[in-house]
């Protein structure tokens, strides 16, 4: 009973690093990280992107602190043109695919 929990948490604690791992492994920064230039290619796992830790220092004043860029976010080369339109409170009601009068192709 005690090895079947002990295999449980480690392939829980597994599956867990493995799947928090890979968005750090899809980014791409080009440039130095904490300057206005840095840009990053993010994966398209998850829309939109987490926000970047913080990397700079805050002291009390100006020049004991550390200014830091979260870098631009790029398309990767050869990316479609794609918008991506993210509509709140819109119910399966408003696209003609379910009904309505908004003609949209079938899914």
């Amino acid at each position: 009973m005690q090895s079947g929990l002990r295999l449980l948490a480690f392939v829980a604690v597994a599956a867990t690093s493995l799947a928090t791992s890979g968005w750090a492994l899809g980014q791409q920064v080009t440039g130095t990280l904490g300057s206005p230039s840095a840009t990053t290619t993010i994966s398209n796992k998850q829309l939109p992107a987490p926000d970047p830790k913080f990397g700079g220092v805050i002291k009390n004043d100006a020049l004991q602190s550390k200014p830091w860029w979260a870098p631009r976010i790029v398309p990767p080369k050869g990316a479609p043109n794609v918008l991506l339109i993210i509509t709140d409170d819109a119910g399966f009601g408003v696209p003609s695919t379910f009904g309505a009068v908004i003609p949209t192709p079938t899914m």
